[in-house]
């Protein structure tokens, strides 16, 4: 616990306090932050980080020892009246205070503190303020060896992609039927033999399956892949290590040299989507500006919508990217959700747009990493044409 690291960001924000709680374990951020054990408190416990000060520790007298491996002042109360006078001495009036949760939920990942506690708390004369750029700073800005672990992932997932095409191309030279359930196992064989972790085997389908963003191979009903055939696919992954980060890349194909003229002009105007958000990341970078994530994604809504394809959308521009696929960041999102967090230095996310029309789908992927510097980097192969397999 960085108790000094924190307090220069509740300056920064200018709080006057971070308040985690937890009852039951219900508070998933409470317990992995402050590392709680599995061994659920059956009175609420809470942990206070001032601005300037001690740490305070403050929990049921018949519950003492919690929070032992924390620093701070243990105060220990009685009852709900005991713990009414001890959080009224603990806060300062008016005082602005970080907690985890959301205004009007737009922020789901941080939501984990219940409506009911914000409630209470405020009788208390404080402002409850979301912590949602001040938990950045803890689960989503990466260090060196997480970015090394993050290129050697994708290292990894484009040799199989590599052999998972080599496959489809062998199969069709010899007039062998495969279709997208074929496919998929023959991907979860080439992903055993390589040291790496999927929370989900890879997304993918052929023709007008690729319209659907969630659409998963079965073993009826799958499309045979032939000659002509567009596939468009979706694989993340990690080295399968504490702290390692996820890979996580869409890219689309044709089998054969002979590409539908529609489908490839929906590839260039969904590339030029990905072009156009990562252009407007580095611009506000360069004039040392804040990007916000539903920023981002409100200029991706409004290319598409003035090609009068916004009927298409069906997802955010992008999310963020830690040792979960989807981590703890600021999301590219004003559909889902409308994230209002900053895109930090040390962080990385996907920018991912995508189109899915009739009959046809695009979606282009690839991860972005935001350097101390203030310059955007990207670690994998950028496909700027249809590959053809």
């Amino acid at each position: 616990m960085d108790i000094q690291k924190i307090q220069k960001l509740l300056a920064q924000f200018h709080m006057d306090g971070w308040l985690f709680t937890d009852f039951h374990g219900h508070d998933f951020i409470s317990k992995s932050f402050l590392k709680l054990t599995d061994r659920a408190c059956t009175r609420r416990l809470f942990y206070y980080i001032p601005a300037e000060g001690e740490p305070v520790k403050l929990l049921s007298a018949i519950e003492p020892l919690l929070l032992d491996h924390l620093p701070g002042k243990l105060i220990l109360y009685k009852g709900i009246e005991g713990q009414k006078k001890a959080l009224a001495a603990l806060f300062t009036p008016k005082s602005r205070i970080a907690c985890q949760y959301s205004p009007n939920g737009n922020v789901p990942v941080i939501s984990s503190m219940d409506a009911g506690l914000i409630e209470y708390l405020k009788t208390f004369d404080i402002e409850p303020v979301s912590s949602a750029d001040m938990m950045q700073y803890f689960g989503a800005v990466l260090d060196e060896a997480q970015i090394e672990s993050h290129k050697k992932a994708a290292v990894i997932i484009h040799r199989i992609l590599d052999k998972t095409f080599a496959w489809i191309r062998e199969n069709i030279n010899r007039g062998t039927y495969i279709d997208e359930w074929m496919m998929l196992q023959e991907m979860k064989r080439l992903i055993a033999d390589e040291n790496i972790y999927m929370d989900t085997p890879p997304f993918f389908g052929i023709d007008e399956h690729g319209c659907d963003p969630g659409y998963e191979p079965k073993e009826t009903g799958s499309k045979q892949i032939k000659e002509g055939s567009r596939l468009i696919i979706d694989i993340a992954g990690r080295l399968p290590e504490e702290n390692a980060i996820y890979y996580d890349i869409s890219w689309c194909m044709n089998v054969g040299p002979d590409i539908d003229p529609a489908y490839e002009k929906l590839f260039n105007t969904v590339n030029k989507a990905r072009r156009q958000a990562l252009d407007y990341i580095n611009t506000k970078l360069a004039h040392d500006e804040p990007v916000r994530g539903c920023d981002v994604d409100a200029v991706t809504q409004t290319y598409f919508r003035n090609l009068h394809l916004d009927q298409y959308i069906m997802h955010r521009t992008g999310h963020n990217i830690g040792h979960t696929c989807h981590g703890i960041g600021a999301n590219l999102d004003n559909y889902e959700t409308h994230d209002t967090r900053c895109l930090l230095p040390g962080t990385m996310f996907s920018i991912e747009p995508g189109i899915y029309a009739e009959g046809y789908g695009v979606r282009l992927e690839y991860d972005v990493h935001i350097t101390e510097d203030q310059t955007t980097a990207i670690y994998g192969p950028i496909q700027d044409k249809i590959l053809i397999i």
